[in-house]
């Protein structure tokens, strides 16, 4: 009996899910980041995020909106006209420029590295020596002027990274502390919650596959999982399933193979009991003087016909048990099964006919090659040519036929004799059951076709029996 392992095809991999939860946990940081940039903006902006934009100060008519956030963070915001000459000053001027030139502009407005180092002598002669600007400028075109918003360079980095560095106000200091801190919070907390989820995920599926591994540990039988989860998950349930199942089969086999080795001993002993209580009883008779000695002849020969049966049942059953032990090794050697059958059958020959049976022989003339033990072999074809001629009461053929289809042969062994009925016919492998269904002393061992069985499936082969067109048919199939 197979048992198939269930497939859970549309199931995500675990390690899909783990790489799509970690790239989640980098979006989700990446987003808690963001969002606590913007709320540190919104504090500092004072709820809005417009005065933090430096070219979002000037309204498009002119007129200039609240610049309370950039005066706390010491800039100001200077109104130009179209040849950069100052007109007026929103906030704390730090500088004494009050005309600027169109390269003044452009060393103030540079953002690249190597501007900002050109922009050194501007800061260092025209600004406060002690302070590095950064200028924003935006233009109106009705009246033609500009605007130009001015931070400290220490404040206002006009790269990838914004930073806000709240050195000039106690204020602005404690909403960076703020920020620092509810980041570390949410960060913990997202990674308790992606723990917990993962131990959910794996750790839940793991506890029951080991609590199920110490039930049977224990002893317990017939011990199956039904966890649902992840498709590696359900695949190790489904072998666990799987090898639980094969595990009761295989105790099953083992109750019902102890089962049969007693049965075996049983119908041995009973089998040598029979003879060995008639040589006692013989043996001590004649040893008595009881018996006339017309007739101790006769106690003689039984006791040693008794004896010989004796012999052949423990030899028989020492056999069986040799060939059944999985180390047993075959004399093994490339053999032309067309001749060899034909021999079998010449050494029959004489014994089937002399039975009065008409002995039909179909072998093929070409050489088949086969890998086979010759000396067991010829027991297997002698236990199934002796037992056609034994129990064929009613009929008068028994034939021998050998056929080669593709890379296997087969052979049959038939008799038109009574057909053998089903509860005999499923038993006849086993130890010690007879074609005759009797008990009797003088019948054969009924190992015969058990030890047949054992050496051709150590051969690789199969050996059995099937009714058909009004005859027996033991049939034997191996490979080539």
């Amino acid at each position: 009996m197979k048992i198939f392992m269930k497939k859970s095809p549309l199931k995500k991999r675990i390690f899909t899910k783990l790489i799509g939860s970690f790239f989640l946990f980098l979006i989700i940081v990446m987003l808690t980041f963001a969002g606590c940039i913007f709320f540190e903006g919104f504090l500092i902006g004072e709820g809005t995020l417009d005065s933090l934009m430096p070219y979002n100060i000037v309204n498009p008519d002119g007129t200039v909106k609240n610049i309370d956030s950039v005066k706390r963070m010491g800039g100001w915001v200077e109104e130009l006209d179209s040849n950069y000459q100052l007109i007026k000053v929103y906030g704390d001027k730090k500088t004494d420029i009050q005309k600027y030139t169109q390269d003044d502009i452009y060393e103030l407005t540079a953002i690249t590295e190597v501007q900002k180092q050109n922009s050194v002598n501007f800061e260092m002669n025209v600004m406060d020596e002690k302070e590095s600007y950064i200028g924003f400028i935006y233009k109106i075109e009705n009246p033609d002027k500009y605007f130009l918003c001015i931070y400290s360079r220490n404040v206002m980095q006009p790269h990838v990274t914004i930073v806000f560095n709240g050195d000039n106000t106690s204020e602005a200091y404690g909403n960076g502390r703020v920020f620092y801190v509810l980041f570390v919070i949410l960060l913990f907390f997202e990674v308790l919650v992606f723990s917990l989820y993962l131990r959910k995920k794996i750790k839940y599926p793991l506890d029951k596959l080991v609590n199920g591994m110490e039930r049977i540990r224990s002893g317990e039988s017939g011990v199956i999982l039904d966890i649902k989860t992840e498709a590696e998950f359900e695949q190790i349930v489904d072998t666990f399933n799987m090898m639980t199942k094969e595990l009761e089969m295989q105790k099953e086999e083992n109750a019902r193979l102890v089962a049969q080795k007693n049965q075996m001993l049983l119908e041995l002993s009973h089998d040598i009991k029979t003879p060995i209580a008639t040589i006692k009883s013989y043996a001590n008779a004649l040893e008595a003087g009881l018996v006339p000695e017309e007739k101790q002849a006769v106690y003689h020969h039984t006791i040693d016909v008794k004896a010989d049966r004796v012999q052949m049942l423990t030899e028989e059953m020492f056999f069986m048990l040799k060939m059944d032990n999985p180390d047993y090794n075959l004399n093994i050697e490339k053999v032309n099964v067309s001749e060899f059958l034909r021999k079998i059958c010449a050494e029959y020959y004489d014994e089937i006919e002399g039975a009065g049976f008409d002995f039909t022989i179909d072998i093929p003339e070409e050489k088949i090659m086969v890998d086979m033990d010759m000396k067991l072999f010829a027991r297997v074809m002698g236990n199934l040519l002796s037992n056609a001629s034994k129990y064929n009461k009613i009929g008068n053929t028994i034939g021998v036929i050998c056929e080669k289809k593709d890379r296997k042969i087969a052979i049959r062994v038939t008799d038109d004799g009574e057909c053998i009925d089903d509860t005999l016919a499923k038993q006849m492998f086993s130890a010690f059951v007879r074609g005759d269904k009797t008990r009797k002393s003088d019948g054969g061992t009924g190992l015969g076709l058990a030890i047949s069985k054992i050496i051709v499936e150590k051969h690789g082969g199969k050996l059995w029996y099937l009714r058909e067109d009004g005859k027996n048919i033991f049939v034997i199939t191996m490979g080539l």
